[in-house]
């Protein structure tokens, strides 16, 4: 039965380096690092660790960012192509993560590796840090000795999710502001309604105050039950079918689904991945549950041979641009490269219909606010006009 050994090694610039490793002898163990360059100082019987000692509570696991990930799948393909050993490129990458999560997460997949299991085996074993997608795509990587290539593939992946994020907080970040200017007047109006007491042009100003905050107050609250509803499995789809085809963000939000489903899909199928597999590993990639479930109604047809743009053609999420070019590639044998296509066509479509609703809802806002501000003004000034004839009648 293989033991667990701790090692104390030299590398070929006299760095010390210590590591565990699973193997039948101590001499394996020893011949194992000889092979990989390096200078066997001490080899002892190491105890196996604890499963909570491996395990971390997913309860103080935190968000992970697309730039976190960007940059470790990045770094990890270049100390690879460098002639670095996996472990010690995992030891130089969780020095540089910035992010706490994620460099615990490194952190504690280098024993398993020192152990002798591989890269994909132990990431599997952190599905808070790792997605299915990242696992299946290292795996194959390994499996076909393309490892650094395929840890690029994941860098871009991780890069492109950062460039829309990025993008959509850039182009909404002028209509975010609009619309938190219109959200305050209400309660600026409540203020000098305040200051100005008893006099007759202060209670006019409260009706259009009212009916807006009444407005805010009924938009929060639908945002509260909805986001409490889309907790289950049956809301998320629900509310995932609705960005699909609720107007007016029913465009961007099919555009960028697609190019996620198509970019995942094209990746894993260019790495060795069958194509029922990768058709499940994409839907979960695309992040939307409407899209999912019809994606994997598509595996049974697949397993029996047949063709993915057969079941996409029938499906009222997909549009037609990607069955055609998807054929097309079926056709050629070029399915990663259409695939790829097809990502990159939604990538510029989905970056132009961003900047189209970010240009209108500028103008909605500026309207909405001026009108606002119109009824203030009026409701002012009739009160005020009250007040005066009033006065001259008493």
């Amino acid at each position: 039965m293989p033991g667990l050994y701790a090692y104390e090694v030299r590398d070929k610039s006299g760095n010390a380096l210590t590591g565990q490793m699973q193997a039948e002898t101590p001499q394996v163990v020893a011949a194992q690092l000889r092979d990989q360059g390096y200078v066997v100082v001490r080899i002892n019987e190491a105890a196996a660790p604890t499963a909570q000692a491996e395990r971390r509570p997913s309860t103080t696991f935190g968000r992970i960012s697309h730039a976190a990930f960007a940059q470790l799948y990045r770094e990890l393909a270049t100390l690879v192509g460098s002639g670095m050993t996996i472990i010690q490129a995992l030891h130089v990458v969780e020095e540089n993560t910035a992010s706490a999560s994620l460099r615990w997460a490194v952190r504690s997949i280098i024993p398993g590796i020192e152990r002798g299991q591989r890269l994909s085996e132990n990431m599997r074993r952190f599905p808070q840090a790792f997605s299915p997608l990242a696992v299946a795509i290292v795996a194959a990587g390994e499996a076909s000795g393309k490892l650094e290539e395929m840890l690029r593939t994941l860098a871009e992946y991780a890069e492109h999710d950062l460039e829309v994020q990025r993008m959509i907080q850039r182009e909404t970040l002028y209509p975010k502001i609009l619309a938190g200017a219109i959200l305050v007047i209400p309660l600026v109006v409540v203020i000098v309604v305040s200051l100005l007491g008893a006099t007759s042009a202060g209670p006019g100003l409260l009706i259009p105050s009212a009916i807006l905050l009444g407005l805010m107050g009924l938009t929060g609250l639908g945002v509260l039950l909805l986001r409490s509803y889309q907790q289950s499995d049956q809301g998320r789809t629900l509310v995932d079918r609705l960005r699909l085809t609720l107007w007016p963000f029913a465009g961007l939000n099919q555009k960028i689904v697609m190019s996620r489903f198509c970019r995942a899909l094209s990746a894993l199928y260019a790495a060795g991945v069958t194509m029922p597999e990768g058709v499940k590993l994409s839907a979960d990639a695309a992040a939307n549950l409407a899209l999912a479930a019809e994606l994997r109604g598509a595996i049974p047809h697949l397993s029996q041979g047949g063709r993915l743009s057969e079941v996409l053609a029938t499906s009222r999420y997909v549009p037609a641009t990607v069955v055609a070019m998807l054929r097309t590639g079926e056709q050629t044998g070029n399915i990663d490269g259409s695939l790829g296509k097809v990502a990159e066509y939604y990538d510029d479509e989905a970056k132009t219909k961003i900047r189209q609703l970010a240009t209108a809802i500028v103008p909605i806002c500026v309207i909405i606010g001026g009108l606002f501000v119109i009824l203030i003004l009026v409701s002012f000034y009739v009160g005020y006009v009250n007040s005066i004839m009033s006065a001259s009648g008493g």
